[in-house]
């Protein structure tokens, strides 16, 4: 997955143009730049950057973190000003930055997490967090004729998709479409409040951690 999103930096936001998608990911961008409002914010695997701008406009502060260097240098190429802070670092192992956070934020993460860890992620995840915040995810639902075709399932149930780069590299891709009632049954274990909003390309979800 790393190898993966490190030789895809250049072109991850491609997809973002799509153009069946522009209605839902215009909710997207509204929704999200609520939620964020006035929050301190801890983000993983925020890629290149492009929900950080999003949340930007409205946090009090962002640290965004991920494990890819190529991705985080085009996300620190936006200039997104002294609310936003990046770090190299690994999502499943965000070190504790010793900030009060009252907000996480994980777009389009969860979906590449093995079901197996699920659990392990978000209680790590949740761990770094004040008791209370608000953590907020979106993440891709399965479309046949724009989703990239299922390649395979193995035996804990996770889908595999078969993608291939501009440079005709080709990667398996490990990408789960949990349903809306999978998505509040995860998160339920660090949340005590969970909303899920299902819209027709994405899904976005908001907990309240207990």
């Amino acid at each position: 997955m790393h190898a993966y999103y490190e030789a895809r930096a250049g072109e991850y936001e491609d997809v973002y143009a799509k153009p069946e998608r522009q209605a839902d990911l215009a909710r997207l961008k509204a929704w999200l730049a609520e939620e964020a409002r006035d929050r301190t914010i801890l983000e993983i695997a925020c890629g290149t950057g492009y929900w950080t701008a999003i949340a930007a406009a409205t946090a009090r502060r962002i640290l965004a973190i991920d494990r890819s260097a190529a991705s985080l240098e085009i996300a620190r190429s936006k200039a997104l000003g002294p609310v936003v802070d990046f770090a190299l670092a690994d999502a499943y192992a965000p070190p504790d930055f010793a900030c009060s956070f009252d907000c996480g934020m994980a777009h389009f993460f969860l979906s590449h997490v093995p079901n197996a860890r699920t659990a392990d992620f978000l209680a790590h995840f949740a761990s770094r967090l004040c008791p209370g915040a608000k953590l907020l995810l979106i993440d891709n639902a399965f479309v046949v004729g724009s989703s990239t075709p299922i390649a395979r399932r193995d035996d804990e149930g996770n889908t595999y998709q078969l993608r291939t780069l501009k440079t005709g590299e080709r990667h398996e891709v490990l990408k789960n479409f949990p349903t809306a009632g999978e998505i509040e049954t995860a998160l339920s274990t660090v949340a005590s409040q969970v909303d899920v909003l299902q819209l027709t390309y994405y899904w976005a979800a908001r907990a309240i951690l207990a």
